[in-house]
């Protein structure tokens, strides 16, 4: 089961981050070994990689799912590939109707909606099995840190309020790689939402030449409208609940109560009668995010509200530019 993590992630010059340092040293050898080791298959289409080097949700599928969009609004057909991060299938194309996150991830079922998705930790494997769908793009959701298929254009993306957190590799921080390992092989960097940290400043500060492009995510206030002044019991399973439960307070809800879940957590029978419980007991709306929804037992889905995201592209014209000359 995925875990939460730990508070000393975000804290500089912590005793346990000291500690758990050299392990951390440990394991940045061995993603560089994993990455020069595996051989490459370069696909016959352009290959869009959104990536990041923090463990957690950074906003990673809401861009591919942008990213998506606006190919598929200039004429293109994209494909994703996905690791399918918490399903038991590989090797497959996702169907919305028939698959379960179970099965797939969650965030697979999200994109299938959007385009033809592939689930498979192959990732030359899955790749090539897009092209055999007629794809004109593909577009990896993560994948980053994976060396089995050359990348035309690697984004890495940074959650602004969070950004490196205390600098240090996993275990001893959030890093999934030493940042200079992994800015090396990037063609660009995304920061979502306010700069808190300096990322931007610390990026451009060695790679001065890297594009940098503004971004932010939306919710769909319409449907948030429509809780403004009622209880609201919020729960969710993503990187960052507490931002999820913000932005619902920010938008004018009265959320009389929060529950946070691990990333990816797979809703059981159990959970959620006792929120539907809870809920009822507090007068309250249960409300989540369209990524938890899917992992939740189709019979209690009638329960909750959902909330969607989206995201805002703040500096367009750099991201529109390293898109179209994929295809020049």
């Amino acid at each position: 089961m995925p875990l939460k993590a730990p508070v000393f992630w975000q804290k500089k010059n912590t005793l346990l981050g000291q500690l758990l340092a050299p392990l951390g040293k440990l394991y940045a050898l061995g993603v560089r070994w994993h990455l020069k080791r595996t051989k490459s298959y370069e696909a016959k289409i352009p290959v869009v990689c959104v990536g990041n080097l923090v463990m957690g949700g950074v906003g990673k599928t809401p861009l591919a799912i942008s990213i998506a969009e606006y190919f598929k609004m200039n004429g293109k057909k994209p494909v994703f590939l996905t690791r399918g991060y918490g399903g038991g299938l590989s090797n497959i194309l996702v169907d919305p109707d028939k698959h379960t996150a179970r099965q797939t991830g969650d965030e697979a079922l999200i994109l299938a909606r959007v385009a033809p998705t592939i689930v498979d930790a192959n990732r030359a494997r899955g790749a090539k099995k897009a092209e055999m769908l007629g794809a004109d793009v593909i577009v990896m959701d993560d994948g980053f840190q994976n060396s089995q298929l050359v990348k035309t254009l690697s984004l890495v993306v940074f959650d602004g309020h969070y950004g490196c957190g205390n600098g240090k590799v996993f275990p001893a921080g959030p890093l999934r790689e030493p940042l200079e390992d992994g800015l090396n092989r990037a063609n660009a960097f995304i920061v979502v939402g306010k700069d808190q940290t300096g990322v931007q400043e610390r990026v451009e500060k060695r790679y001065r030449e890297m594009p940098f492009i503004a971004m932010h995510i939306e919710q769909d206030v319409s449907k948030i409208a429509r809780l403004s002044g009622q209880k609201v019991f919020a729960f969710a399973g993503i990187g960052y609940p507490d931002k999820f439960f913000n932005m619902l307070k920010e938008y004018g809800c009265d959320v009389v109560q929060t529950r946070s879940f691990p990333d990816h957590y797979p809703y059981e029978d159990n959970d959620m009668m006792e929120m539907i419980s809870q809920a009822e007991e507090a007068n309250a709306v249960l409300v989540t995010t369209a990524k938890d929804n899917v992992r939740i037992p189709s019979r209690f889905q009638p329960y909750v509200h959902v909330v969607e995201a989206y995201m805002v592209w703040d500096t367009p014209d750099i991201m529109c530019a390293l898109l179209a000359a994929l295809h020049k």
